[in-house]
């Protein structure tokens, strides 16, 4: 058998999280025929790999030697696969859990609609199963995004497979003919919200994304889970909020909701030149204006606009500039 799937398993001071998601993998039966696993460690200091290389033989290793952030360190992984020749390429977080059936059930769906870029299971809570995790990423005008459903009740969720904007790099399986038309993960956002930009990409590239229910994920969720923010998540928040604003969002909406955008570029910007990375964001910002007007040019970009960002009217905006008291209000 050709070789079909690449497992992607980035990891950095978790071991034992990373060595339970190998185990729930070996008990499904993975790696079978045609299948790869690969731990990608960013450079961590528990010992990792060592143990994955004694407890899971079968495990690839990949050694970056420094913390590369989520979109790094996956990436390595990602480019891994693509120059194996796997034909998927699946990202899954180390503090997962995954059942028997649901990687064949994702990859069944890929190989019956070739016009799907991304897939991704229903992610349930880990430390509450009756809970949903995510169901896909949603967009909204007010520029942002968020995970579908995140805690309703399992039972809510779709029964069948449905169309999503994109797929939640907690667990997300690409086709590999899709990450090469669209690049891969942008490290320059580090953490936070870079599946979501990596979501517009695929679709600017013609492929569609979708939910496959049947398939179940469990997620405990770690740096992306509600809750008080840290300096630095608010930082990278605004700052990738930002550069996503710029590189899709139409004039409309930036204009609606300027007092939030500017609002959160002073926040941002002042944190950036307090920590000496003045640089780093200016370089983005300016980065994300090039991109947008190449962008724009594509038709996918405006059929993005009307079929993937809901509308939300001020009523909505000035209460979640309440509530977060400045927190950014884009990610409820």
């Amino acid at each position: 058998m050709s070789a079909r799937l690449g497992v992607i398993i980035l990891t950095w001071n978790g071991l034992s999280d990373t060595l339970a998601c190998l185990a729930s993998l070996k008990a499904g039966g993975h790696p079978g025929p045609g299948e790869a696993v690969v731990v990608v460690d960013n450079g961590s200091s528990d010992g990792t790999l060592e143990e994955v290389a004694r407890l899971f033989p079968w495990a690839e290793r990949i050694q970056n030697g420094a913390n590369l952030g989520f979109a790094g360190g996956n990436n390595a992984g990602l480019r891994w696969a693509l120059e194996q020749g796997y034909r998927y390429a699946m990202l899954l977080n180390n503090d997962t859990e995954v059942p028997p059936g649901s990687l064949g059930a994702l990859v069944a769906y890929m190989e019956g609609h070739p016009e799907a870029g991304a897939v991704q299971p229903l992610l349930v809570r880990g430390g509450d199963r009756s809970r949903i995790d995510s169901s896909g990423i949603e967009l909204f005008s007010l520029p942002g995004a968020r995970d579908m459903q995140i805690l309703a009740p399992v039972e809510e969720a779709p029964k069948a497979p449905e169309g999503i904007f994109g797929a939640c790099a907690a667990a997300a399986l690409y086709r590999s003919e899709a990450l090469e038309a669209s690049g891969l993960l942008d490290e320059d956002f580090f953490v936070l919200l870079e599946d979501v930009d990596l979501a517009f990409r695929i679709r600017l590239a013609g492929y569609e994304a979708a939910l496959v229910p049947a398939a179940l994920v469990f997620h405990k969720r770690g740096i992306s889970a509600q809750g008080t923010l840290s300096g630095e998540k608010k930082y990278l928040l605004h700052r990738n909020i930002r550069a996503l604003a710029l590189r899709y969002w139409p004039r409309r909406y930036l204009l609606q909701y300027w007092p939030f955008l500017a609002k959160g570029w002073l926040w941002g910007a002042a944190y950036a030149l307090r920590t000496g990375r003045w640089a780093q964001w200016s370089a983005l910002m300016r980065r994300a204006r090039r991109e947008r007007r190449e962008f724009a040019r594509n038709p996918q970009w405006r059929a993005i606009h009307r079929q993937w960002m809901r509308p939300l009217g001020w009523a909505y905006y000035y209460r979640k500039l309440k509530e977060r008291a400045g927190g950014p209000p884009a990610i409820p």
